[in-house]
């Protein structure tokens, strides 16, 4: 055998026993060497080191901090005071997205928000380890002022009774361009309202689970803190969002829909009102010591309740002082 044959055999015997080795590291499951592996391949991408960024979720801000070597996410930690739905989420999706090296994840089922929390703080981490801007959040009340919804009191009631004997009952108030004060509530053909029928154990859905005033006072809470239907509710109309939820919300998002178009002016007539609630108090106090007070309510174009009263420097109102006969303009005339 000539040394060129030796040696051309030596290298095979070689390569032969690399292929071992490696095909032998594989079958046992050697994660060490996938890793060394995926880390040759993998181009630099990052700056090593450690980066914070926050987003919003369900209940509040959900901060992560992000360990990254030059090529890849080494670990994230998750804090969330305030976000109750945290212990479903870590640490699956964090192991998930660290394990994957990708953001690209579905949600964890029933804290979708919590989920989508973490992923975009990640994302926001590895855009500065990235050398990349990071895009500012848009806050949902700069959000909500970019719809213009105009400040008021809006009200809903379902045009007529569901299958169950009941309408939807919905209340909201918009200050400043955004969703301050939000209700709501169903009433039967008796006039009781559900939410007190649930409190006083007349309507019950289940024996164990939260009862149904619980789970409208959730659903109410998931609006006024994202400002937001979004996400809420699913083909069906159940809800995948809020963990606690079993009940059907078409009612309840019908309702808040058509106060917002109200504050949209999507209700407007040819007069221009708005359906909602409006007041009026005087800048100053009048030659008399009264300020003068109006409420008035719209609906469907027309003004359908009106009040008027004077307060004075001490909070008396001056109809009351009439009644009482402590404000007095004639004897034998109308009173005030």
């Amino acid at each position: 055998m000539n040394k060129g044959s030796l040696d051309t055999k030596k290298k095979g015997l070689i390569g032969l026993g690399a292929l071992v080795v490696l095909a032998g590291a594989t079958i046992l499951g050697s994660d060490p060497l996938y890793k060394a592996i995926d880390d040759m391949a993998r181009p630099a991408i990052y700056t090593a080191g450690t980066y914070t960024a926050s987003a919003r979720g369900y209940g509040g801000p959900v901060t992560v901090t992000v360990k990254v070597s030059t090529k890849a996410i080494e670990s994230i930690d998750v804090v969330g005071e305030k976000e109750t739905l945290l212990d479903q989420v870590v640490p699956s999706l964090p192991d998930a997205i660290i394990g994957k090296q990708t953001l690209d994840m579905d949600a964890v089922s029933g804290a979708t928000l919590s989920s989508n929390a973490i992923i975009k703080a990640v994302e926001k981490a590895l855009a500065e380890a990235r050398g990349e801007a990071v895009e500012e959040e848009t806050t949902k009340a700069e959000e909500s002022a970019a719809t213009g919804w105009n400040d008021g009191t809006y009200s809903y009631e379902a045009p007529e009774f569901d299958d169950n004997g009941y309408k939807d009952l919905v209340n909201m108030t918009i200050k400043d361009g955004k969703i301050t004060a939000l209700s709501w509530d169903c009433v039967d053909k008796d006039g009781k309202l559900k939410s007190q029928l649930s409190m006083d154990g007349q309507y019950v859905m289940t024996e164990d689970g939260p009862k149904w005033y619980e789970q409208a006072d959730a659903v109410v809470k998931y609006v006024l803190e994202n400002q937001s239907l979004d996400g809420l509710i699913n083909e069906e109309g159940y809800t995948d969002t809020v963990s606690s939820v079993s009940i059907n919300l078409y009612g309840f998002v019908n309702g808040v829909k058509d106060c917002l178009k109200q504050a949209a002016g999507e209700g407007k007539t040819q007069a221009g009102w708005n359906d909602g609630s409006y007041s009026y108090e005087a800048p100053e106090f009048d030659s008399n010591g009264y300020k003068d007070q109006v409420s008035m309510t719209l609906k469907g174009g027309r003004i359908t309740a009106l009040t008027w009263d004077c307060v004075d420097k001490d909070g008396k109102l001056k109809s009351n002082l009439s009644m009482n006969g402590e404000y007095v303009m004639t004897e034998d005339g109308p009173k005030w």
